[in-house]
């Protein structure tokens, strides 16, 4: 019996949630319409067999007795007046013999004296002979019969007062039509059941329908459509209250997952940042390293060297070694620039720090023009480390010197724009290709020298500006074309300015 009841728990369990729900209907509104057929049919049956009971009460003691005749007869005009295909007259005797006045019925009831006597005077169903047809049996006494009829005298009526006088009713007109009600309940009630299965599906799926929505948001979202969302409903229902939990659990999983991307993105580039740093360098240092050890080994081989020559080898020893602590140190810088770090910040007057550095500048760089521009407006402080900004500016005018000839104009120029701050390096040398100034900014990049321009440097000069502008919230871009100059223009953003405490007015 578990197995069974088991395997029947298994099997609704695996049946869709919409077709659970129709049939629990289905057969709840079943149950309630058999039990209104059931009690309209008891209470029908109950009434109708009461109201017979009282008529064969009725007719028996209000018949007089010595017109107690054989029904139907043609000249019996005193007869009781009842239709003789609906009731019959009997008489049992204590003996046992039955007496039946009739001449329409062959079904008739199956009762003895017996039976009447133990009645006590209450109506009983009784069967016909062959079990078909029921009956409704009253018997009575001789004593009683026609006892309510105003002219009775029991002395004077010549009935058996020991022999039972009974009047019985066919019930097969009554029988018919409780059957034919029960049919019209049944064909009502599966009308019923069908329109209501059909409505109730209908009902059920489109209440169900946000349940399918949630299902395909969870497929999307488990195909790698993260931004897909349940739609809203309203939230005083089942479906609005789950679709907004899924929803906050979509976002949560969403973030994890974007916060996960992005570690392991930033992972990747680490990697990679880290794979270029170390053939970057292995590239940029196999140069001066050839050098040191071409010149060592030269200087080694050749013991009776001039000492004016092996001093000039020397010079080109150190000159290479000098080359190499500068390479180490800017790709140190780039290192730590690259991890990220906050910046410690300061207030930095962009206008005084532009000033000192091309005060510095025009010093070391006579053979160049320098000028520097502050537009009047509002403040040009921001927040800043100083030495990395100063870096900044160094390696701007540092790179303008480099790439361009004697006699050059460089002008430097700071100026306030809103909520920012604009620092504008620029030079009227031969510029650049468009090509060439889209990788300006990369590491190690060098375009071909131009007449009258000294070597090129490490190509980590503008790379650490970029790094250094990204790391304060800055942009910085480069506009140039050949034969009218390069600028480089670095924008930050501005310091709020602090205002002043109010000073109370004197007392008079």
């Amino acid at each position: 019996m578990s197995a069974v009841l088991e395997g029947v728990r298994d099997k609704w369990d695996r049946t869709p949630l919409r077709v659970r729900l129709t049939a629990a209907v289905l057969v709840l509104v079943a149950g309630s319409l058999s039990l209104i057929s059931v009690s309209t049919i008891l209470a029908l049956h109950s009434y109708f067999l009461g109201t017979v009971d009282d008529e064969l009460q009725t007719q028996l003691t209000g018949w007089k007795p010595d017109t107690f005749g054989p029904m139907g007869a043609e000249d019996d005009d005193e007869s009781p007046g009842l239709r003789p295909e609906q009731y019959l007259l009997s008489v049992v005797y204590p003996d046992g013999t039955r007496e039946d006045r009739t001449s329409y019925h062959a079904d008739l009831p199956a009762f003895d004296y017996e039976q009447v006597a133990a009645s006590n005077g209450e109506a009983f169903t009784a069967l016909s002979a062959d079990g078909v047809t029921r009956w409704r049996v009253l018997g009575l006494p001789g004593s009683e019969v026609g006892s309510k009829d105003p002219d009775y005298v029991p002395e004077e009526h010549d009935l058996d007062p020991d022999a039972y006088y009974v009047l019985s009713y066919k019930l097969s007109h009554f029988d018919k039509t409780v059957a034919g009600l029960v049919w019209v309940d049944l064909l009502i009630g599966a009308g019923v059941l069908a329109g209501l299965a059909a409505i109730g599906v209908g009902l059920v799926r489109a209440s169900l329908s946000p349940l399918r929505q949630i299902e395909n948001t969870a497929a999307m979202i488990a195909a790698g459509n993260y931004s897909r969302r349940v739609p809203d409903h309203d939230p005083n229902t089942e479906v609005g209250r789950v679709g907004r939990a899924i929803n906050s659990m979509l976002t949560k999983v969403e973030g994890a997952i974007r916060a996960r991307e992005w570690s392991e993105q930033r992972a990747h580039d680490s990697e990679e940042r880290m794979r270029e740093f170390i053939a970057d360098a292995s590239h940029e240092l196999r140069t001066p390293l050839t050098s040191v050890r071409g010149y060592a080994e030269l200087v080694r081989t050749n013991p009776q060297m001039p000492e004016a020559e092996r001093q000039q080898y020397v010079g080109q020893i150190e000159e290479a070694a000098k080359r190499m602590g500068l390479l180490v140190g800017d790709l140190l810088h780039l290192a730590r620039l690259g991890q990220e770090r906050p910046v410690e910040t300061e207030p930095v007057d962009l206008a005084v720090l532009g000033h000192e550095a091309v005060a510095a500048h025009a010093v070391t760089a006579e053979d160049h023009e320098f000028r520097f521009t502050c537009v009047p407006g509002s403040s040009t402080v921001v927040a800043a480390d100083r030495a990395r900004m100063r870096q900044v500016l160094d390696n701007l005018l540092s790179n303008a010197v480099r790439h361009t000839p004697a006699g050059t104009h460089i002008d430097v120029e700071v100026a306030a724009e809103d909520a920012s701050v604009r620092l504008t390096v620029a030079d009227d040398g031969p510029g650049m290709t468009p090509e060439i100034a889209e990788r300006v900014f990369e590491r190690f990049f060098r375009s071909a020298s131009n007449p009258g321009v000294s070597h090129p440097g490490s190509g980590l000069g503008l790379a650490i500006v970029a790094a250094i502008v990204k790391a304060h919230g800055g942009t910085v871009q480069v506009a140039s074309e050949p034969g009218e100059g390069t600028a480089f223009t670095v924008v930050l953003t501005a310091e709020p300015p602090v205002d002043e405490p109010a000073t109370d007015a004197p007392a008079d």
